[in-house]
């Protein structure tokens, strides 16, 4: 594996690998091994400054991971699901600003909000779209300016009027140039950015998932497990059982190939077996003429008992600490070599302020044939 270089994120990743969610349960393992290379390092340096006393310390195991390559940065799975996230932030937002009271925000002409921290805004969700709308104004013209591209329309100090005419406008331009985008390191923190939107928007909506647990089976090799869930923060599923990752696309894809294999098997199998008439039971002349009492317990068989083993076995209600008349009135069984009655042992306690408590203990035939618990 290629000597891991740092990335702008928290963690630190192999050369050439995607550096998106995809890798993200990877990352963490690798970042964890590569800071305690750098804990052996120094735990190494001290061993030898201290002239070498004992046996070195150990080497952390390198972990046997696999990354996702990116192209160069992102693999085509999170270009794409960056992109799906994006154009559902124009439908997210449409939805928001036909529920709020049309109210416009305090604001300058690139969507940002200004003024006193202590005045109240006029309309928190105009301000929440405007200051969206500004994040996505931003990102276009940084993304013209790094390719030399001609300025957007109306940027500048006066960008112009804000709504949904713009919004679908940006949104469209920056969906169309996402494969671009991605592959400058200055855009790196790019999908996070929009998952985080569109998960904003969608609370605020109340059009949060129904269920984060998807009802097929993970397609993953030698998996097959019914543990597939929806991850919000890294924007996809994830199986529990092997860590296979599913995009949206992905999953939905399998989701209608898994229900189509479901109903041919279901066709093949044939029609299904006659419904049985609804009959009518009426009861006899006699039937529950008189009342049923439940028979006698075997105490022995099902209270307490001696196993293969000579050990005391207890069931309910005797699996507790008990009072000294329950001890002494419990039903103990016979010893199992002369059918004798047996003593057991009493282990006592008394805690602060309640009466005297007794365990049974080591168990021995009271006729004394020898037997007794883990007699062989």
């Amino acid at each position: 594996m290629p000597n891991p270089t740092p990335t702008e994120s928290t963690f630190v990743l192999p050369t050439g690998a995607c550096r998106g969610s995809c890798n993200y349960r990877a990352a963490q393992e690798w970042t964890a091994y590569y800071r305690a290379l750098d804990t052996h390092i120094a735990a190494y340096d001290q061993w030898i400054a201290g002239g070498q006393q004992g046996d070195p310390p150990d080497e952390p195991a390198q972990p046997k991971l696999t990354f996702y390559p990116g192209a160069p940065l992102f693999c085509e799975r999170d270009v794409a699901a960056t992109r799906r996230s994006l154009l559902e932030l124009d439908t997210q937002a449409a939805q928001l600003a036909a529920h709020s009271d049309g109210q416009r925000g305090q604001g300058d002409g690139n969507g940002k909000i200004s003024g006193s921290k202590t005045t109240p805004s006029i309309s928190p969700t105009a301000d929440i779209l405007d200051r969206m709308l500004g994040d996505l104004f931003d990102l276009e013209d940084e993304y013209r300016q790094a390719r030399a591209y001609p300025a957007r329309v109306g940027s500048g100090k006066n960008s112009g009027p804000r709504g949904a005419h713009p919004r679908t406008k940006t949104i469209s331009w920056l969906a169309a140039h996402i494969p671009g985008i991605l592959e400058l390191p200055d855009f790196i923190d790019l999908p996070r950015t929009v998952f985080n939107w569109e998960r904003v928007l969608r609370r605020l909506n109340k059009d949060s998932r129904a269920a984060i647990n998807s009802p097929i089976r993970c397609p993953g090799k030698s998996c097959g497990e019914r543990r597939v869930k929806w991850d919000d923060e890294h924007h996809y599923y994830l199986c529990g059982a092997c860590g296979n990752v599913l995009y949206q696309d992905e999953h939905d894809r399998h989701e209608e190939e898994q229900a189509d294999a479901a109903e041919v098997a279901r066709l093949a199998a044939g029609p299904a077996p006659a419904a049985v008439g609804h009959q009518v039971l009426v009861p006899g002349e006699h039937d529950d003429a008189e009342s049923r009492k439940a028979g006698p317990r075997d105490p022995h068989i099902e209270l307490i008992w001696i196993n293969r083993d000579l050990q005391l076995v207890f069931g309910d209600p005797y699996r507790r600490w008990l009072s000294e008349e329950e001890f002494d009135g419990a039903p103990w069984p016979a010893c199992p070599q002369c059918g004798a009655p047996i003593s057991v042992e009493r282990i006592e306690t008394t805690a602060p302020g309640q009466e005297r408590t007794f365990m049974p203990g080591q168990w021995r035939c009271s006729a004394g044939c020898g037997t007794e618990e883990g007699t062989p």
